[in-house]
């Protein structure tokens, strides 16, 4: 079970923010089981300085993408293709209809050494968004997700992240 830590505000400021202050009440009414907002969502969301994401990444179950799916079904951008779709594979679709895109991955798997493993989020903490508790993973977990990836796009991501082993009180 993921540790949740303390909750902070957001308030609508950016593409982001909108683009999630408009998806999250239906991911909220149609997913059923855990999720998280991960990737540089995940990173502008927990104050890294300096993201600009490009799109709002949901992991999810595979049941609650498919029911996502459906209820966006007029806004599927059905031309869309992930890339390294070798690396890997998951319940995706990608939404155009709002201000920022939304890719939802319905049990992600990533292929490592020992073949298709689950992704999943250990440690994460909740952001209140329009009265909506959202979950991210914890900056350490965004860093090891990102690490796990192993794109360069993932591991310069990861580099930001870095987490103190000692943080100190000033």
């Amino acid at each position: 079970m993921a540790h949740t830590q303390g909750r902070a505000r957001v308030t609508p400021t950016s593409a982001l923010h909108a683009g999630l202050h408009e998806a999250l009440p239906q991911m909220a009414r149609t997913f059923r089981d855990p999720w998280w907002i991960i990737g540089s969502a995940a990173m502008m969301l927990a104050g890294v300085a300096g993201v600009v994401p490009q799109d709002i990444d949901v992991l999810c179950s595979r049941q609650d993408a498919l029911r996502l799916r459906e209820a966006w079904r007029d806004h599927v951008d059905t031309d869309y293709r992930p890339a390294d779709e070798a690396r890997f594979r998951s319940a995706f679709a990608r939404f155009v209809h709002l201000p920022m895109p939304v890719e939802v991955m319905g049990g992600l798997e990533l292929m490592t050494e020992a073949g298709w493993q689950p992704v999943r989020v250990h440690d994460d903490m909740r952001i209140d968004i329009a009265g909506i508790a959202v979950r991210i993973p914890t900056r350490q977990e965004q860093r090891r997700i990102l690490l796990a990836f192993g794109r360069g796009k993932d591991l310069a991501k990861a580099a930001r992240l870095s987490v103190p082993e000692h943080p100190h009180v000033a």
